[in-house]
């Protein structure tokens, strides 16, 4: 029986172990801003989405608020309802395992409108 869950480290947002190697596809439902502390005792600022049918949301870092600007604008109230793409990478910078989101932006484009 894996005990993971009931080792304290239970959260309302997503992990990297959560996703167990997964690639889901998810549907954004809200967009939240968080205010916390982070290890210097700095108040933090992140905005953090939470998805359709899913208990956990994530908390977006730097990268992924870019990826999303870059993919459905920078009003975060027209990303509800899009849908994204969450994996896993290992960052040997920080030694361990992040979460990565790629957006599955809406568009028109098929293959044959591919222009090479």
């Amino acid at each position: 029986m894996d005990m993971t869950k009931y080792a304290g480290t239970e959260s309302k947002w997503l992990k990297a172990s959560d996703l167990q190697g997964g690639r889901p596809k998810v549907k954004i439902a809200s967009i939240e801003l968080l205010e916390f502390e982070d290890e210097n005792k700095n108040k933090v600022t992140k905005p953090a989405v939470k998805f359709d049918g899913k208990d956990k949301g994530m908390v977006l870092n730097a990268t992924s608020v870019e990826e999303m600007i870059r993919a459905f604008g920078a009003d975060s109230d027209k990303w509800v309802g899009k849908e994204i793409i969450l994996s896993t990478k290992y960052y040997k910078s920080f030694d361990r395992e992040g979460i990565v989101l790629q957006t599955v932006a809406d568009s028109d484009v098929t293959e044959s409108d591919l222009p090479f």
